[in-house]
């Protein structure tokens, strides 16, 4: 009897072990969700079965974003090209980085089918590590939600950030490859790029970051890229015609709520920003078209500076 009550002490010790969350390391200043441990697992499941012959691409949704890294290389590839729209744009600080965004099921498959076939039979999956998130990190500009899961391969070092309520992968991207393999965590990055130091850039009059506030599965239900960029290029256009040759310095913000029947919008400065402009930019915004949301509302935040450098942590 006290063979058995053994036994099946250490059996439930072990299924407690086996559904603990994996922790990794978190860089500073990176906010990181945990999804708990069955969900990973059925993540890391879901892609080893559409890398396999049995592909049957439940993986898949209408929306699949290719990450600005990976796009340097699947823009060139000839499959691809023939994906009509859904040219992106990322606004990462001072610098506007390219990808792409399939529309419907056909597109979706055909981004993964050319990703699949750069992976070999002999991969890994796994949580990211210290510099792929801050890779990441400094591309995105929502927080981090797993499952998040990195398939590595002998060339290449795949994110793949898929949706936590369905499993549909949402983001597909190329992590650097260090050639180290403990992974040096004082690397830096900077606009997608590995860097020594983290730049003010110069001081200038420009949009300087997009915070979306809002998570990947809000966006991706209630809005659209198209929807987001094209708020962003009117509020530009207006922000460029009105403060481009201001002589005074600081930082503006606007936050935009947008709602199925009525947005909303908020202004905040900071430093000496003439505000007589400023009266006059809230009354162009305001009086604007701007997209609503499908259903729920979608939160968003672009900040300006004025004759002003960058913010740096």
């Amino acid at each position: 009897m006290k063979k058995i009550i053994l036994i099946v002490l250490v059996f439930i010790s072990f299924l407690s072990h086996a559904q603990k969350n994996e922790t990794i390391s978190i860089p500073k200043g990176v906010v990181y969700k945990y999804a708990d441990a069955k969900t990973v697992e059925k993540a890391k499941k879901l892609i080893s079965e559409n890398l396999s012959e049995n592909n049957d691409y439940k993986i898949l949704q209408n929306n699949l974003i290719i990450g600005p890294e990976l796009w340097k290389r699947f823009k060139a590839n000839e499959k691809i090209q023939k994906i009509e729209g859904g040219e992106i744009q990322f606004h990462v600080d001072d610098v506007i980085l390219d990808g792409k965004m399939s529309q419907d099921m056909t597109d979706s498959k055909i981004i993964w089918d050319e990703f699949k076939n750069e992976v070999s039979s002999e991969y890994t999956i796994r949580k990211a590590n210290e510099n792929e998130l801050k890779y990441y990190w400094s591309v995105i500009s929502f927080d981090i939600e797993e499952p998040l899961l990195i398939v590595e391969t002998e060339k290449h070092n795949y994110i793949l950030n898929l949706l936590k309520k369905d499993l549909k992968l949402l983001w597909l991207d190329e992590a650097p490859k260090s050639t180290n393999n403990n992974y040096v965590a004082t690397t830096q990055y900077q606009n997608g790029k590995e860097i020594d130091s983290v730049s003010k850039g110069i001081k200038e009059t420009t949009l300087e970051k997009v915070i979306l506030l809002s998570s990947d599965e809000e966006l991706n239900k209630n809005s659209s890229f198209e929807d987001i960029e094209l708020l962003i290029k009117k509020t530009d256009k207006i922000f460029d015609e009105l403060f481009k040759n201001s002589m005074k310095s600081g930082k503006l913000m606007v936050e935009f709520e947008l709602k199925k029947k009525k947005n909303e919008i908020t202004y905040a400065v900071k430093d000496d920003l003439d505000l007589d402009i400023m009266k006059v930019f809230e009354q162009r915004v305001n009086s604007e078209e701007y997209p609503n949301s499908k259903k729920d509302p979608v939160k968003l935040r672009l900040i300006y500076k004025v004759n002003s450098f960058n913010d740096v942590e």
